[in-house]
């Protein structure tokens, strides 16, 4: 079956009171930040699956109908969680429209295996999930995939050492007196990193003074009102400026010269596996993960920073972001469908944008969201025997879930339509 889902949206300090509005016509009269909207099954905030009776969690319904609703993806979800197999956690992927109007915090995710130990540590020594300190909410990795739909900003793995060495051996942190030990090589990132977030008051005010006084002779004369343009070599600068107005005081200003700035242009993605260090700065994006809520933070944040775990966690290499462009593929129901697909190695989920203009056909058995993002789309299942499907109407933000059990699925969409697809692969 397919089903009309009922959204959530997060109201994150770091989020853009008008890109919800602007995109999908959302109501915010008391201009709130409306910073993340989720389509999914986790506990935090499940959608809510519309029936002829009344509406229900999708969590619930997911629980209730195991098979029907993620088929052999059932024991996929039970996995992650480290429980019985036939025992489901729900959707194994999480959709989300992220809009960031400042950036957010640096931050790292574990490995299935680090969150499983982590949160059955921390519910040993009796820390409430709803505790501030907490690291683990729940017991699954989260790695991630960001699609742009604007212009996208972010920061992603640490730039080569010599590049980092030369921005910390300018006259400007060597009038500051860095104290920072500049790694040799990649064996010195981890002990260089964690050298920034002990750092003393006084020597942390130094080094940021430092870094924005670096930034502003770089950028100067640049304008700071709007986005440098995609690629510029000199972003970094820019951000710095940018960090260091949003979060005074923080050591996160360094992180422009320390991490890989990106930009992605619409339609380009990429995506984060456990332990990269990263943060989204500025955008809106199409966002999927594995079904977690679990972030170890890292600066930029007034949230709890637990080093020693962060450390334990994060991986302290040198690494480029890849960025996918998409790969047009034919779904093999139907070879007249248009579709981009962004390979990634994560098995809880594969993503896509769909460019139906017209009748499109979709191959099923397997759970799927479809969010329309933009033109008007009917969406219904088919190929069910017995089954009497009925068309579910769709306005841009609105999203529908389809049962495993569905053998194929019909968009109908008008010309200029574009549905993000996001579904456990097959």
């Amino acid at each position: 079956m397919v089903y009309r889902l009922r959204n959530t949206v997060q109201h994150y300090e770091w989020g853009s009171s008008k890109a919800l509005v602007d995109l999908y016509g959302f109501d915010n009269p008391g201009r709130q930040p409306l910073a993340e909207l989720w389509v999914g099954s986790h506990p935090k905030a499940p959608s809510r699956l519309v029936t002829g009776s009344g509406e229900v969690p999708l969590d619930e319904y997911i629980t209730a109908n195991p098979l029907r609703a993620l088929g052999a993806s059932a024991a996929l979800g039970a996995s992650a969680a480290g429980e019985d197999p036939k025992v489901p956690d729900g959707l194994p992927f999480l959709f989300k429209i992220l809009c960031a109007q400042t950036p957010l915090s640096i931050q790292v995710h574990p490995s299935r295996a680090q969150a499983q130990a982590g949160y059955a540590a921390e519910q040993r020594c009796g820390v409430e999930e709803s505790d501030p300190r907490r690291n683990y909410r729940d017991r699954n990795h989260k790695p991630e995939l960001i699609c742009a739909i604007g212009e996208f900003w972010g920061l992603r793995g640490f730039r080569p050492v010599a590049e980092i060495r030369d921005e910390f051996t300018t006259v400007e942190f060597n009038k500051a007196d860095p104290h920072l030990s500049l790694p040799e090589s990649e064996n010195g990132l981890a002990s260089f990193f964690r050298e920034q977030l002990e750092l003393p008051e006084v020597s942390r005010r130094e080094l940021i003074a430092a870094a924005v006084s670096l930034a502003g002779g770089r950028w100067h004369g640049r304008p700071l009102d709007r986005l440098p343009q995609p690629g510029d070599p000199l972003a970094r600068y820019f951000w710095v400026l940018r960090i260091a107005d949003a979060y005074p005081g923080d050591i996160g200003v360094l992180a422009p010269l320390v991490l890989n700035v990106f930009s992605l242009r619409p339609g380009e993605a990429t995506f984060q596996p456990a332990g990269v260090l990263h943060a989204y700065l500025h955008g809106v994006g199409a966002e999927v993960m594995a079904n977690s809520d679990n972030v170890l933070r890292g600066g930029m944040t007034p949230k709890h920073i637990d080093i020693a775990e962060l450390m334990r966690v994060g991986r302290f290499r040198s690494e480029s972001p890849q960025i996918l462009t998409g790969l047009a593929d034919h779904d093999p129901v139907d070879r007249g469908c248009r579709l981009m697909r962004y390979p990634t190695p994560f098995e809880e989920f594969e993503f896509s944008r769909v460019l139906p203009a017209g009748r499109c056909r979709l191959r099923g058995g397997s759970p799927q969201v479809l969010f329309c993002h933009r033109g008007a789309v009917r969406v219904c299942p088919a190929g069910r025997a017995g089954a009497a499907p009925a068309d579910i109407a769709l306005a841009p933000g609105e999203a529908v879930f389809v049962d495993a059990e569905d053998e194929t699925v019909e968009i109908v969409g008008d010309d200029g339509a574009e549905v993000f697809r996001t579904r456990v692969p097959v």
